[in-house]
């Protein structure tokens, strides 16, 4: 059974991206096959895995853009293999046009799970990298997702931020689209664990959330190796093996697989 996770938040710079690419990495690191979506137009997640979003095609676009004009999408023919070993489906600039079009389209809720449909048997784990919005782009990874991660950054303001996303997933729920789309858990990022500031939001959070919903043991601090990463097409299980940030991400990775 295809597990489809996806990673959403409506805030920019949270660390959705850096999730994505990091946990596709450790769960093929743990022998799984993993697919990564690229589900902003922004194609962050594409250029991280080390493609380039101006010159890669076809990409997710393309296949949206054939369901909205009512002809069959096939998606695999823009599914890459990154050097990683796990696959991409890579996003464009252009996929920004794809939310005005939904609007006018046929189930548009359901556009991506009918894309998918032909493919997600062949993987393990499907992680979808969403756009910081809470559009019909993002509908439509709700709908067609097993559960979701929450990445929170450990600031002011942030746990209150989590609310919007979650009435979101409520009403996905609600409104039938997917009524067993779990919570996979909350995932604290860029965190500084000297701070008095941090060790208070972190406090907040676990009581705000703790009691309903999975919060990882596993905490991503702050590093400039990620950035690093980033800018070298690679995740950080590959840029530092041995580092911190590989090591948290690994500790997620198993918390999820095992579902500890």
């Amino acid at each position: 059974m295809t597990r489809i996770i996806a990673v959403a938040m409506q805030k920019g710079g949270v660390g959705k991206t850096t999730t994505a690419i990091n946990l596709a990495a450790a769960l093929t690191e743990l022998g799984q096959r993993v697919l990564a979506i690229d589900l902003d137009p922004q194609g962050n997640l594409t250029q991280h895995a080390g493609f380039d979003p101006d010159q890669i095609s076809p990409t997710i676009y393309d296949a949206f853009k054939a369901e909205m004009d009512g002809y069959e999408s096939d998606v695999s023919q823009a599914i890459y293999e990154s050097d990683e070993g796990f696959h991409l489906l890579p996003s464009q600039p252009e996929l920004s046009l794809i939310e005005l079009g939904l609007i006018n389209t046929l189930s548009r809720e359901r556009v991506l799970a009918t894309m998918l449909e032909n493919v997600a048997a062949d993987y393990d784990t499907i992680l979808i990298d969403c756009n910081p919005s809470l559009g019909l782009l993002v509908i439509n990874a709700l709908t067609v997702a097993s559960s979701v991660i929450i990445p929170i950054q450990t600031e002011y303001l942030a746990a209150r931020g989590a609310l919007m996303i979650l009435k979101s997933i409520e009403t996905v729920r609600r409104k039938k689209l997917n009524p067993g789309l779990a919570i996979e858990g909350i995932l604290l990022t860029m965190a500084d664990t000297r701070t008095t500031l941090t060790r208070d939001i972190l406090a907040a959070i676990e009581n705000q959330y703790g009691n309903g919903i999975r919060i990882f043991d596993a905490i991503i601090k702050r590093s400039v190796r990620f950035a690093e990463s980033a800018v070298a097409g690679q995740s950080i299980l590959a840029y530092e093996p041995k580092g911190r940030g590989a090591e948290a991400y690994r500790q997620v990775a198993q918390e999820i697989v095992t579902g500890g």
